[in-house]
């Protein structure tokens, strides 16, 4: 199996799109195993020629001639996935950040997040001009062609106060905040919260604060210039203390953070962590 990532070369789409990656799986290997991590990111995926079995955390997806393509919705992402790709498979895979995929819809996030991983088909041109994209060659013509298709969608959005409230909770210098804290500060119920959250991120306040909490760990673990204690780790990304970190680890991962750190495999300059089997 081989995985490339790509940051968005088109300027506009940096502020969209976190990075897009091409991952190519042969017939002749041996299936690729491996578990994936809650994300804050919201993941859309087109596969070539493949099917998808849904087995709640689990999935194995297959080389499927018959079916020319699959669109995919990852959005609710807040436990491990044991992932297996066999055969030959053709994949681009978008991270787009948090709120950050409302800005091309027609609906609100969840309108289209039926399940843990949600068949997506949002325009109607999508699945046709999917399969096109994959059948191109090489993965600049892929990732621009990719790019040139969202460009088109791009409508922006607007809301009263999710951006606002996102971008204090995604702040470093907010990290101490509780949601009640940045509730009463924004003049808005925990109960709204709630509500926008789930209807455009499709994960509560504390279920997105938990997830960038971990995600923030495993970026200053993986960083060159960071030290690797973990009590460091801890106090450095919002963590009460250690024991808080371990806690919130197994929950997020199934690991403590010592046996995460150790089991998983940083891939393409740190930007991916799996655990492979």
């Amino acid at each position: 199996m081989k995985i490339k990532v790509y940051s968005p070369l088109n300027p506009l789409l940096k502020k969209y799109i976190e990075s897009i990656y091409i991952l190519t799986h042969t017939s002749e290997e041996r299936p690729a195993k491996y578990i994936t991590f809650p994300s804050i990111f919201t993941i859309v995926s087109i596969s070539e020629k493949s099917k998808t079995i849904n087995k709640g955390n689990k999935l194995i997806i297959r080389q499927c001639d018959e079916n020319k393509i699959e669109t995919n919705l990852v959005s609710n992402f807040n436990k491990p996935v044991y992932v297996q790709y066999e055969g030959e498979i053709n994949e681009i895979t978008i991270y787009f950040k948090p709120l950050a995929i409302s800005s091309f819809l027609k609906h609100e996030l969840s309108h289209y997040n039926s399940s843990g991983f949600s068949e997506f088909s949002p325009f109607e041109d999508y699945r046709k001009a999917m399969i096109e994209i994959l059948s191109l060659q090489s993965d600049t013509e892929k990732i621009q062609a990719v790019e040139s298709y969202w460009l088109s969608k791009l409508t922006g959005f607007q809301h009263n106060f999710l951006e606002t409230v996102l971008s204090e909770i995604m702040c470093e210098e907010n990290a101490a905040l509780t949601i009640e804290e940045l509730c009463k500060k924004n003049a808005i119920s925990r109960t709204t919260l709630n509500k926008h959250f789930g209807r455009h991120i499709c994960k509560t306040p504390s279920q997105f604060k938990k997830i960038l909490r971990f995600r923030n760990a495993v970026n200053k673990y993986s960083s060159d210039n960071a030290g690797k204690k973990l009590t460091d780790i801890a106090y450095g990304v919002d963590y009460f203390d250690q024991s808080h970190m371990i806690r919130e680890f197994k929950s997020v991962t199934g690991f403590s953070p010592k046996v995460f750190f150790k089991k998983t495999t940083a891939l393409e300059k740190k930007q991916i962590h799996w655990l492979f089997l």
